[in-house]
């Protein structure tokens, strides 16, 4: 960590030289030989005895295992992902109790059940492939791992997830709207890129980020808490009941509704209706239209003229009615922002040009202002400290707290680091709460414990847990960043040994086992390591929990419930919970603000994620992004402190749209992922340390989102790689 602290010193001193990021899909070619690059084995639909269907593949990506040849269906014999023979007869859309869209007849072809009359949609009601108007599931506090404050539930309404216990704050740990040690810094709707409705400030409380302006409603483009239209659903000639003559769609359009049989006229009856009367014709005046083109009832179409200037035709609001628009967009000069791109208020985007040489964009904390970069202290966890006063940096200090009995600060030489100077069986007693998660470190811990599986020769710790009840309870050490080692005892110290196991879990550097206990029975729960060497100390979970039937209802707490290997939304069970699109993983939500500038650190995170390009046993930090529009992003983190990796995916096991990594700490050379977006897609962009070839090394980093441009040319101060070409001065 002292080496680190050289290189964060170097980097400061140097100053901001603004080489921006390479991508690069390929290990860096100056990288230690021994660093484990892009070694997450992908398992095979072979492997896995799987021939149909989607299967995950164990490295954060899915497999397309194809499909059945005649005669079979995917899981057809009762095996998943496995084809198999099933007797088939077709079936109807009315004995599936569906009216509108494609529907499998449940053996190989396709029923169309129709269509569906607006303002109906197929699905809206949220039944598949049955006419209703637009409904929600909301989430849960559970779904999205929250456990303070209120929080959006997805559907327009909030959800009360409680307060935190004493010493803990709402968000104080880093992650939205979840308990931990600290002060939470509040976000606003500039940060999150929100300019309506309540919105979570990320510390427990609320934001009310104000109305749309006529014509916009809010979420209308797509966008969750940030104006736009509405989507409009075209009529049809069949739906507005006319049958001749054209025929206003309703959404700036035209049908042609046809012509009358002999002996009929467009209009006879009604207009736009076929009828045997004489049909007299409307007027502009007679409908309140007074510009652009509109239908006269008897199959003809009338010019209702020109909007004089500063109008437009339709533009208060009115179809085919002069008007002002009602909204004023503001300026960059308005809003006090002289760089980076901001929104104007109307749905469009002011560009307010770029800083000059030596500042950023948002370089003195005030959102698109510039500014030099203020200095940014170091934390504890960074620094790898939990004891006594260390200095921040920046000529403050930290208080990294206090060492519980029988360790003490310093006692192995390591100065502000908490450890005992004599032999330690018992870190600490975990009562017999359930479920239990524990977060902390074995290294500078002694070597205090032998386990049938290993352990001589590494740093371990000893928990004491008592079980509630009888049952079958697991214990795994899932999003350690180290080559970890579980091992029960009953009794505690001494006691016979009742499980050991070195792996268990099919990613990252976890381990797990199971055991039977009866109601009271104390066993002592060693983590340690199997590894002598190379990340055999360093960032642990412990995770305790009574064996569950399915992972389902537990898809964001970081273990494995079912005692299957896969933890959370890797897990089959979990696949479908609406969290694991992004939201129930994510460290850091930022909305849909652009350009984004986000400083943040590794440390405490754990190891949840693995991109096909970067380390193995890093610890990494989660950011959930949603594109106020469709286009090409480009996602960065230049300049870098440390090595690190960065990779774009679709959810918390998603697909993996981008992947760059570099080993090498240095304003050259950063990694940079161009990805194209639909609007209102929601990505997961982790950053990934890759600071160690041999253990894990909390890193702090500047993440920035942009949109792709030509050229670097006049924004090459505002610190991103605009055009992911690793060349901006």
């Amino acid at each position: 960590m002292r080496g680190a602290g050289r290189r964060g010193a170097w980097f400061w001193t140097c100053g901001l030289v603004l080489w921006v990021a390479c991508s690069q899909t390929q290990p860096y070619e100056g990288a230690d030989s021994r660093r484990p690059v892009s070694s997450c084995e992908p398992m095979t639909c072979a492997s896995q005895g799987m021939d149909c269907g989607i299967a995950i593949d164990g490295c954060g990506g899915t497999l397309d295992c194809g499909a059945c040849g005649p005669g079979e269906v995917c899981g057809g014999g009762g095996r998943h992902n496995v084809c198999g023979p099933a007797p088939c007869e077709p079936t109807t859309c009315e004995a599936l109790g569906k009216d509108c869209g494609p529907v499998s007849d449940g053996c190989e072809d396709v029923l169309d059940c129709g269509t569906c009359t607006a303002p109906e949609s197929c699905g809206g009601g949220g039944t598949p492939n049955a006419c209703g108007e637009p409904t929600c599931t909301p989430d849960t506090c559970e779904s999205l791992a929250r456990d303070c404050g209120a929080v959006p539930d997805g559907c327009g309404g909030m959800l009360d997830c409680g307060v935190c216990a004493d010493g803990l704050t709402c968000g104080g740990g880093g992650a939205p709207n979840v308990c931990g040690r600290g002060i939470c810094k509040r976000a606003t709707c500039d940060v999150l890129g929100k300019d309506c409705g309540p919105v979570s400030d990320g510390c427990g409380g609320m934001l009310d980020c104000g109305a749309c302006a006529g014509g916009l409603t809010c979420g209308g483009g797509g966008v969750p808490n940030v104006c736009g239209n509405s989507p409009c659903t075209p009529g049809t000639c069949e739906t507005l009941g006319k049958n001749c003559g054209p025929v206003a769609d309703g959404c700036g359009g035209m049908l042609d509704c046809g012509v009358c049989a002999d002996g009929q006229t467009c209009g006879g009856a009604e207009p736009n209706v076929c009828g045997g009367g004489v049909c007299t014709p409307l007027t502009c005046e007679s409908q309140g239209k007074n510009c652009g083109t509109v239908p006269d009832g008897c199959g003809g179409l009338l010019h209702c003229g020109l909007c004089p200037a500063g109008e437009t035709c339709g533009g208060g609001g009115v179809d085919h009615v002069c008007g002002r628009p009602l909204c004023t967009p503001a300026t960059c000069e308005s809003l006090g922002k002289d760089c980076g791109t901001v929104p104007d208020g109307c749905g469009g985007a002011l560009q307010c040009g770029a800083c000059a040489n030596g500042e950023t964009c948002g370089g003195g904390g005030t959102p698109n202002v510039c500014a030099a970069p203020s200095c940014r202290p170091y934390t504890c966890g960074l620094l790898g400290k939990d004891c006594g006063t260390v200095p921040d940096g920046c000529g403050g200090f930290l208080a990294c707290g206090t060492c519980t009995a029988p360790e003490s600060c310093g006692a192995t030489g390591v100065p502000n680091v908490c450890a005992a100077s004599a032999s330690v069986c018992v870190d600490r007693n975990l009562g017999s709460v359930l479920p239990v998660m524990v977060k902390g470190s074995t290294a500078h811990a002694g070597d205090d414990h032998q386990s049938s599986c290993g352990g001589s020769g590494a740093p371990d710790r000893g928990f004491l847990w008592t079980a509630p009840k009888s049952a079958l309870f697991t214990f795994d050490t899932a999003k350690s960043a180290t080559r970890s080692l579980v091992s029960v005892r009953s009794g505690g110290c001494g006691g016979a040994e009742l499980a050991c196991a070195k792996d268990g879990i099919s990613y990252g550097g976890g381990a797990r086992v199971s055991v039977p206990l009866v109601q009271g029975q104390t066993v002592l729960v060693v983590v340690d390591s199997a590894s002598l060497d190379r990340f055999s100390a360093g960032y642990f979970e412990l995770h305790i929990d009574e064996l569950r039937a399915s992972e389902a209802g537990s898809c964001f707490d970081g273990m494995d419930n079912d005692g299957d290997r896969w933890v959370d939304c890797a897990d089959t069970d979990c696949h479908d919970a609406p969290g694991c699109g992004g939201r129930g993983c994510a460290h850091h939500d930022l909305g849909s603000a652009l350009p984004v500038t986000f400083h943040g650190e590794t440390a405490g995170s754990g190891d949840s994620f693995q991109g096909t390009c970067g380390a193995l046993l890093q610890q990494d930090r989660a950011h959930l992004w949603t594109a106020p529009r469709a286009g090409t992003y480009v996602f960065d983190t230049a300049p870098s402190e440390w090595g690190n990796a960065l990779y774009v995916l679709t959810g918390c096991r998603g697909t993996e749209l981008g992947c760059a990594s570099n080993s090498n700490g240095s304003p050259q050379g950063s990694p940079a992922v161009k990805v194209a977006l639909a609007q209102g897609q929601t990505v997961l962009v982790v950053v990934d340390g890759m600071a160690n070839a041999d253990q894990d090394t909390p890193i702090r980093y500047t993440l920035h989102i942009s949109e792709d441009a030509a050229t670097e040319a006049s924004r090459c101060a505002d610190g991103a790689d605009n055009d992911a070409d690793s060349n901006c001065r």
